[in-house]
C-alpha cells in the first residue's frame, strides 16, 4: 500500500509540473502576437538543373545571405520578408559522336563541359509556424520566392576528337576537316532575367535570452520558372537543397 502511494505522488507530481510547463509556455505565446522580430540569415544550399540539350548534369553548392524582419500575426504564425544575395552553381555536359551531313563518325567525337556561376537578389515572402516555449520552439516555414538576375558566369570548352578516318567526310565545319584535338569555345548561355518557387524549411529555434536567438532550418525548393532566355530550352531548378542558419534579435 504504502509503495501504490508512493508511486501516485509521483505521478500527481509529473502531472502537476508537465501542467505548469504547459501553461508556462501558453503563457508565453500569448505575448507573441504584435512582436517584430530583426534578424539575418545565411546558409549553403546544393543547386542543379536538368537540361533536355545537355543531359550530363552535376550539382553544385552555392550560399545565400541577407536580412529579414518579421511580425507575429497570431500568437504561434508569424510573417517574414527579406532580401537573399543568393547564388546558385552548377555543371552541364554532353559527349557524343560527330555527324555531318551524312556522315556520322565512328572514332571521332565531342565533349562538352560547361560550369555556371548564377547571382540573384532573392526576395522572399514566409508564413512560419511555431510550436514550444520562450527557450526553444519548432517550426515549419512556408516561402513564396521572387528572384531577379544579377549576373552570371560561364567557364568550359568543347573539345572535338576527329580520327584521320573520318576527317574527310566531315564538310560543314572546316576544322573538322583536321584529323586530331580541337578545342572550341561555346556560345554563352544567357538566363532569364527573373526566378520565382516555394520553399518549404523544417527548423528549430534556441531562444539564447529573452531578445536574442539562433534557428537552423534545412528545406528545399520547387520552382516553376524557366532556368534560360530562350524559351525553347524549357529547363527548371530540379534542384535546390538547402540549410540555413541565423540570428534573430526581439525587438518587442
Amino acid at each position: 500500500m504504502f509503495r501504490k502511494r508512493k508511486y501516485t505522488i509521483i505521478l500527481l507530481i509529473f502531472a502537476v509540473t508537465l501542467f505548469r510547463q504547459q501553461t508556462f509556455s501558453q503563457e508565453a505565446n500569448t505575448s507573441n502576437k504584435g512582436n517584430i522580430n530583426v534578424g539575418v540569415e545565411s546558409g549553403i544550399q546544393i543547386t542543379g538543373i536538368s537540361d533536355p540539350y545537355m543531359p550530363a548534369s552535376e550539382n553544385g553548392i552555392g550560399y545565400v545571405v541577407g536580412p529579414f524582419f518579421e511580425y507575429y500575426l497570431t500568437n504561434i504564425i508569424k510573417f517574414r520578408a527579406g532580401f537573399n544575395f543568393d547564388n546558385r552553381k552548377f555543371t552541364l555536359g554532353d559527349i557524343g559522336l560527330i555527324s555531318d551531313t551524312s556522315h556520322i563518325g565512328i572514332s571521332s567525337y565531342y565533349n562538352i563541359k560547361e560550369k555556371y556561376n548564377v547571382n540573384y537578389l532573392t526576395i522572399p515572402l514566409s508564413l512560419i509556424y511555431i510550436k514550444g516555449n520562450d527557450k526553444f520552439n519548432i517550426f515549419i516555414q512556408a516561402t513564396l520566392y521572387y528572384s531577379i538576375l544579377i549576373n552570371s558566369g560561364q567557364s568550359g570548352d568543347l573539345h572535338v576528337y576527329v580520327s584521320k578516318e573520318d576527317a574527310p567526310y566531315y564538310t560543314v565545319l572546316p576544322i573538322l576537316n583536321i584529323p586530331g584535338d580541337h578545342y572550341l569555345k561555346v556560345s554563352k548561355d544567357n538566363f532569364n532575367s527573373n526566378d520565382m518557387g516555394i520553399n518549404i524549411f523544417f527548423g528549430f529555434t534556441i531562444n539564447l535570452n529573452a531578445n536574442l536567438g539562433i534557428t537552423i532550418s534545412p528545406g528545399f525548393t520547387y520552382n516553376f520558372t524557366n532556368v534560360w532566355e530562350d524559351p525553347l530550352r524549357t529547363t527548371t531548378w530540379t534542384h535546390i537543397y538547402k540549410i540555413n542558419t541565423g540570428i534573430i534579435y526581439k525587438i518587442n
